[in-house]
């Protein structure tokens, strides 16, 4: 699911993203990290798996909300940030890996997140299902993503479809960017179907223009 493209650009950007994260340099964050932040903290349930952590923000404010967070990713680099910036338990570890049924160190858990980490146009209902066998009963999934709006700003058709660069646009001087998968509306409602799990709630996040960014999306 995440292919060698993916990783390579990510291993090669990896030092350029700590340093954009670090000085804060996208400005949508400033509204994207508190709904993600706020969302996860209205949740009951006291252990969480932050499912491509990078270099970690996410999981290190999980445990300032006093639950157990632990940080799981693919890069290596990413990890190796994280590491260094907090007590927290950081385990590198493939979406092939999980799918395949490998436990994540420390399993079961209450909640798991994926922050703006889902580039693939296959095998997504594959990776809910078997995250979801990674939670306790009664354990629920959340996941922030590019709300569909994106595609009507960016003078593209309405429909899920592949974008050539993720990085594009962004600040920082990335390079070999890599594809991601942007989903209408009605794709995310049907691939959560295919998954046989329950969407449960959808919250979107506006700027302050009042312009949709992302989209948090609860799956029980």
């Amino acid at each position: 699911m995440m292919n060698q493209r993916i990783i390579d650009s990510w291993n090669k950007n990896a030092e350029e993203w700590i340093k954009v994260i670090a000085n804060d340099e996208i400005g949508s964050r400033r509204f994207t990290n508190k709904a993600i932040v706020g969302e996860l903290k209205s949740l009951a349930g006291d252990k969480v798996i932050d499912i491509g952590c990078g270099e970690g923000w996410l999981t290190r404010s999980i445990t300032e909300m006093g639950k157990n967070a632990v940080g799981m990713d693919a890069i290596e680099p990413l990890l190796v940030a994280a590491r260094s910036k907090g007590p927290e338990s950081y385990y590198q570890m493939s979406y092939e890996e999980l799918m395949e049924g490998k436990p994540i160190p420390e399993a079961p858990f209450d909640i798991a997140v994926f922050n703006f980490c889902l580039y693939q146009k296959e095998g997504l209902a594959n990776l809910l299902r078997a995250t979801k066998n990674q939670l306790h009963t009664g354990g629920k999934i959340v996941i922030q993503t590019l709300h569909p709006f994106f595609m009507f700003d960016n003078g593209l058709d309405y429909k899920s479809q592949l974008i050539s660069d993720s990085w594009k646009g962004l600040p920082g001087n990335f390079r070999d960017g890599h594809e991601w998968y942007a989903r209408t509306f009605e794709d995310w409602v049907n691939i959560i179907g295919e998954s046989s799990l329950q969407l449960n709630s959808i919250k979107e996040v506006l700027n302050s223009e009042g312009k949709p960014i992302s989209l948090i999306l609860k799956i029980n």
